[in-house]
């Protein structure tokens, strides 16, 4: 595993943890590519695809808050805070043009965040967002709300019990995955705030109103089983209104969890991507 410096950004008052690879951290001239997890990982849990972009990226692996070694949530948090935040760590960081790759939560946390300041990424790598018929939008609050309280009742039941067991819950619910996945996965189930289902936590606003303004290269990675829709994926293709690059990478035999599910597809459609926009 590669060594991670760690660190800390106060971003209105809230303590973001984030890990930065050792032998690409600041004056090493590299690009940096910030990776954001999904609800209820942490930015650990993006290790096995950190270990390959550390040879020609300056990585950067970021705790939301309410999840890892960030703060917890409280009376002030919205779906806005994430966006906001990985705003102010790149401020924060004097980072320039980075690439901010996210899944689930974290990709639509990068999309927010690309959409609200189109000045700050050089491009962004959407990883199934949570884009479909069951965000939480007025005309289906009902369905969403008894999704969101599934999720609590799941994630509050694993962060309960020991590490081995949780691990063990992984291998039934994700018997494909590659066993280094999973300790990270567990450890991440310990750390997490199961409040932040007090909240609502991806964009409320519909999917069509973000698309419309974003402006820098974006590749959407999607899952033959994911969140996002054949449908919806090429809905986006014909709202894209920016002249930069969106690209569509569709990872055969993958769920949501893209990266794990087909590790060698998703490692594939990235690479191929970021050799476009380096």
């Amino acid at each position: 595993m590669a060594d991670y410096k760690q660190g800390d950004v106060k971003i209105d008052g809230i303590k973001i943890h984030y890990y930065r690879a050792v032998i690409n951290h600041t004056g090493s001239g590299k690009q940096t590519i910030i990776l954001l997890h999904g609800v209820s990982d942490n930015g650990l849990c993006w290790s096995r695809v950190a270990e390959v972009l550390i040879k020609k990226y300056d990585v950067i692996l970021v705790d939301a808050q309410g999840h890892g070694l960030s703060d917890r949530v409280g009376p002030g948090f919205s779906y806005e805070s994430h966006a906001r935040q990985i705003a102010g760590l790149i401020k924060a960081l004097k980072l320039t043009k980075p690439l901010v790759m996210g899944h689930s939560m974290g990709a639509g946390t990068a999309a927010d965040m690309a959409s609200e300041y189109p000045a700050l990424p050089g491009a962004i790598i959407l990883v199934d967002p949570p884009w479909s018929d069951l965000a939480p939008h007025p005309r289906n609050a009902e369905e969403a709300g008894k999704m969101q309280q599934e999720f609590h009742n799941m994630f509050s039941g694993l962060g309960k019990r020991r590490i081995q067991d949780i691990i063990m819950e992984s291998r039934k619910l994700d018997p494909s995955w590659p066993e280094e996945e999973r300790l990270p996965w567990a450890m991440a189930k310990k750390q997490f705030d199961i409040n932040i289902f007090n909240y609502v936590v991806v964009n409320p606003h519909p999917f069509e109103e973000i698309v419309g303004k974003i402006q820098c290269p974006t590749l959407l990675v999607t899952g033959e089983k994911g969140v996002v829709s054949k449908e919806t994926a090429e809905k986006i293709t014909t709202l894209w209104k920016a002249n930069s690059p969106y690209r569509w990478a569709r990872i055969e035999g993958a769920g949501h969890n893209v990266h794990r599910d087909n590790y060698m597809g998703f490692m594939k459609a990235l690479e191929e991507f970021l050799k476009e926009v380096r």
